[in-house]
């Protein structure tokens, strides 16, 4: 199978992408490639909506995205694009602030062993654990996992070529975070699953740049709107698909 290691990089952060790149020493024969990450800050109002829509951002989430979350959206679009344009099989989506924790060949071959049609991989946790729907297993101890809530955070994911071409068909344009906006998988026809132990977890050293100081308005009657309507239909999924049963006894 075809398959490479993209980690999305600003060309200023120089001293990020060497210290992501120490981490593949050990492993020569994955081929890793840098993707020149959308600045945000930079890009001009005709670029950004190429891919970004103010006017369902202001009709559909409860603020205005920042430039460095649309940066970062747009990064992984990108990515997307050459994982079609360039045929691969899937691809590992690194942002330049990971952590590798596991054996990186034994989890390219785990993911490689799939039987089962997939389409995104969460390969990294933020502080918060959500509960385990189901489990099933893959080679070299990991697991798949089905999480009761998606996690946020694109850190690190795998995508397949299935997995991209929806991506790109129904994740654009954009209005919330990418990460946010995945956790709406269920509206979107895409499976989005976890694989277990974490491979990946974030650098906390560095600083975020997609400007987290920087406040913006909150639309609260927007905001407990949309809070509600997910979480009806997040449990509402989870029932149909995996049973009351499951539900209750989903642990973290």
């Amino acid at each position: 199978m075809k398959m490479k290691v993209f980690v999305i990089n600003l060309d200023q952060s120089v001293e990020r992408y060497q210290h992501a790149v120490a981490q593949f020493a050990p492993y020569p024969d994955i081929v890793v490639e840098r993707i020149s990450a959308a600045d945000g800050r930079v890009m001009s109002e005709a670029q950004l909506s190429q891919y970004y829509s103010l006017e369902l951002n202001k009709k559909h989430y409860h603020k205005m995205l920042r430039p460095g979350e649309k940066g970062c959206y747009i990064s992984h679009i990108w990515c997307w694009q050459q994982i079609v344009a360039q045929q691969l099989d899937f691809a590992i989506i690194l942002e330049d602030d990971f952590i590798l924790q596991c054996d990186l060949a034994a989890l390219v071959d785990a993911i490689r062993q799939l039987q089962k049609p997939w389409h995104y991989l969460k390969l990294a946790m933020p502080n918060k654990q959500q509960p385990v729907l189901q489990r099933e297993p893959m080679a070299h101890g990991f697991s798949l996992v089905h999480y009761q809530k998606m996690p946020v955070s694109t850190v690190a994911q795998a995508v397949s070529l299935a997995g991209a071409q929806l991506l790109l068909e129904r994740m654009q344009p954009f209005y919330r975070p990418v990460d946010v906006q995945l956790q709406y998988s269920f509206d979107l026809g895409i499976q989005v699953m976890g694989v277990q132990p974490i491979p990946f977890r974030p650098e906390l050293e560095f600083e975020s740049l997609i400007n987290p100081h920087q406040k913006q308005p909150v639309n609260r009657r927007l905001f407990y709107k949309s809070r509600l309507c997910f979480s009806w239909q997040n449990l509402w999924h989870n029932l149909r698909h995996y049973g009351l049963l499951a539900y209750l006894q989903a642990k973290k």
